[in-house]
Parts: C-alpha cells; structure tokens; sequence
C-alpha cells in the first residue's frame, strides 16, 4: 500500500513538472514572438509623421521615414521659430524589448515604440512618457496609396519657397506641384508665414484642386502630378487644434 501512494505521488509530481515545463516553454515562446512582431510582421517600413510637445513654440512638427536597409531620415520643425528646420539622418536596430527601435544618428538616440502604423517617442530608458502631452508623442504612419481628387475640399501642408510649390495631402506619403496661376495662394502662404520664420515653413491649406497629370518637365517633375488650383477654402498655421493626419 506505501509503495503504491509513493508510486502515485511520483506520477503526479512527474505530470505537474511536465506541465510547468510546457508552460513555461509556452511562456518562452510567446516572448520570443513578441520581442521579434515589429520587425517580421508588422510592415514597419515608410514615412511617419506627427506632432510632437515643444517647450518654446507651438509644438514640433516631425517626419520619420524608415528604410527597409535599417536607415532612417528625420526632419524637425520648430513651428513659428526662426531657423527652427532640423534634419538628421543615421541608423536604426529593433531591440529585444517588445517592439522598440533604436534610432542613431551622430546628433542623438531616441527610442520609439513600434505599432501598427504609429511610432510613439520614448524616454531615453525605453519607456512611456507620462505627462498631460503623452497623446502627442505618436506618429502615424502615412499612406502611400493613390488619391483620387475630386470637387470637395482636401486638406493638406502647402509649403512655397524657392523653387519649391508643394501640396501634401493630410494622411499621405505622396507630395504634388501645386499650380498657382493667379498667385492667390502664395500671396496668402507668404502673409500667413511672413520672412520672419524659418523658409518651407508649411501650413494648412484646405483646397479644390484638379489634377492635371504628371509633368514632362522642370521642377515639378520630380512630384507625382501637378494640382491645379481651383478655390482656396482656408490658409492656416499648423496647430495642435487643426492639424491633421487625415
């Protein structure tokens, strides 16, 4: 009868050791899938934009673009600043952490979090920023997918400057060459921007526009087509309250 009942314990710590060694494989496994989602399931690769909190200024306006060759290209702009346009470029690893990366460059380090279509900016030891701004520290993923423009307004950044005339449409990747004929539109972008703030500083403009093709040649080749004017609905600085993604 004793061999027997320590026969049956030995089977049941045998079973329970079993378990708790599946479990815990389980367990392994789960995290070896998480730490590696963002970099072989998530489509990581694109242009990220956002608006980030700023001390001194209305808040920051910020463009990632991540290549699939794990380097990056970032621009910051200071909004109603002078000399408030930043470029960095550099390169980027996912770390084992849960889906973060690790952006270098020879300025800074700053880590983000990846998402589906977002990156959110964390602190320099890789976690959430807490304060009343923490919603503004994500950036969202544009749309590289073609858009069909009709009669109804868009809205979008619309930036002038020396051989510059762009419109991009909120929520996507693709600039195009806005057409100006009248010059309506840059006379409101320069009275809007004025010659005190930084040059290719964009603003918000909600416009009718057809789109007339792809040019043939001088500067507004290098765009996806040309938009021609058709009305002007608004100009305005970029804003936490009228910025958009779509």
């Amino acid at each position: 009868m004793k061999k027997t009942y320590i026969l049956a314990l030995s089977v049941t710590f045998a079973l329970l050791g079993c378990k708790e060694s599946q479990e815990k494989t389980k367990e392994e496994s789960i995290e070896i899938i998480e730490n590696h989602t963002a970099e072989k399931v998530l489509d990581w690769d694109g242009t990220y934009k956002g608006f980030l909190p700023c001390a001194s200024c209305p808040g920051i306006l910020t463009t990632i673009k991540l290549n699939n060759d794990k380097t990056f290209e970032k621009s910051d702009l200071y909004l109603e600043s002078e000399d408030g346009h930043f470029s960095d470029k550099g390169t980027f690893s996912f770390i084992n952490d849960g889906g973060k990366i690790l952006l270098n460059s020879e300025k800074e380090t700053k880590i983000y979090a990846v998402g589906e279509n977002r990156l959110t900016l964390l602190d320099k030891d890789g976690k959430k920023i807490t304060s009343e701004f923490e919603e503004m520290y994500e950036l969202k993923k544009l749309s590289n997918e073609d858009i069909e423009f009709s009669n109804k307004p868009i809205k979008g950044f619309l930036t002038f400057g020396h051989e510059v005339s762009e419109f991009m449409p909120c929520g996507s990747s693709k600039t195009y060459w806005i057409s100006d004929s009248s010059g309506k539109l840059s006379n409101l972008y320069y009275n809007k921007v004025g010659k005190q703030l930084t040059p290719y500083t964009p603003v918000i403009a909600e416009l009718i526009v057809r789109n007339t093709g792809k040019a043939t040649d001088g500067f507004a080749e290098q765009y996806e087509s040309v938009l021609e004017t058709i009305e002007i609905k608004s100009v305005e600085f970029i804003t936490p309250e009228n910025y958009c993604i779509k």
